[in-house]
């Protein structure tokens, strides 16, 4: 009898390689769609399915995906913070609906198309970061449990992007591997984060306010918080004709705080919300930071020190630039994902 597997199919070139892959190394293929933000499945996908004799099963996640990613990603903007949806939806979302259906379909493994690779490291599961660097997709899934790698598999962190589309073309889907891909956050639809915050709640139009220095001097005035995020220089005053940065927004007296270039640098950042998947690995020498963001990643090792259960304070070698509270960091050792938080400052 053929090991089973449950596979999330998107629609796109990556899922689907995933599925052919598997089905090639002798695995029996069941597909499930996750309804995230619509309920359509894409006729594409229904037929691709039928053509690979692989059943396709649909979940709807709908209410989870709004509750834990939509909602979360309004009010971290309403709180000045710049979150990352994907990393949001990757670690409470999409990987743990896709262990609920493979669960109730009485599967043990699942897969899926991300460019990551899970390794065995002192006897459990580690995530490493995909061999192709353009696309490697670690950073948003540092929150992952250690139920949800033992039972995961993700065959495509062995592969290059371009090795995925080539091997959709050798098997006769030369469309699906030109097919473009969708980019953005999936929930936006093309649309601006401020915009569709707007549609939701269209009171925040008018609230502008101050714009100070360090100081606390009033030297513009901003066009509503929800417009602006750490780092940023468009609609920020000049001073002796340079230009002022975005280096604080402050909520609760609806102010924002500018400063120069320089002065958005820091030695020193703060991680809440942790995840790791060994306690010992915070103590290693060699870690390393991973930061996605409008502001510059920081370079070199890093030294750890556990202020809280759930904080830990992040010392860089080299500075980080306009770095945003809410957004997600990821920790390496060498090419292993060690674990992650949310930086709080």
């Amino acid at each position: 009898m053929r090991p089973e597997i449950v596979v999330g199919l998107s629609g796109g070139v990556d899922s689907f390689v995933t599925a052919l892959l598997l089905q090639q190394k002798g695995f029996r293929v069941v597909g499930v769609h996750l309804n995230l933000w619509t309920k359509e499945v894409s006729a594409g996908l229904s037929q691709l399915c039928a053509h690979l004799n692989i059943p396709l099963l649909q979940y709807d996640g709908t209410e989870l995906f709004r509750q834990k990613v939509v909602d979360t990603f309004i009010s971290e903007y309403l709180s000045g913070r710049t979150p990352n949806p994907c990393t949001l939806c990757n670690n409470t979302v999409k990987w743990a609906l896709l262990r609920r259906a493979a669960t109730e379909a009485g599967i043990e493994k699942m897969a899926t198309g991300h460019y990551v690779r899970v390794k065995d490291f002192e006897g459990g599961p580690s995530l490493y970061k995909g061999v192709d660097p353009v696309k490697d997709q670690s950073y948003f899934l540092w929150g992952l449990s250690r139920e949800i790698l033992f039972a995961a598999c993700t065959p495509l962190g062995d592969y290059t992007k371009k090795e995925v589309k080539a091997m959709a073309e050798r098997c006769g889907y030369p469309s699906l591997a030109k097919k473009k891909e969708s980019m953005g956050i999936c929930f936006l639809e093309g649309r601006d984060y401020r915009e569709f915050i707007l549609l939701q709640l269209p009171q925040l139009a008018e609230k502008t306010g101050n714009i100070v220095d360090l100081s606390g001097k009033i030297i513009g005035r901003h066009k509503g918080l929800l417009n602006y995020t750490i780092g940023q220089k468009r609609d920020m005053p000049l001073k002796k004709g340079l230009p002022l940065y975005v280096a604080r927004i402050d909520i609760l007296s609806n102010t924002i705080v500018a400063a120069e270039k320089n002065e958005l640098f820091t030695h020193t950042l703060w991680l809440e919300h942790l995840c790791f998947q060994r306690e010992s690995d915070l103590y290693e020498e060699h870690i390393e930071i991973k930061v996605r963001g409008l502001g510059l990643n920081p370079e070199g090792y890093i030294r750890i020190q556990r202020e809280s259960a759930d904080l830990l304070k992040i010392s860089l070698a080299s500075p980080a630039w306009a770095v945003a509270p809410g957004q997600p960091a990821a920790l390496y050792c060498g090419e292993r994902l060690i674990g992650g938080g949310i930086i709080s400052r």
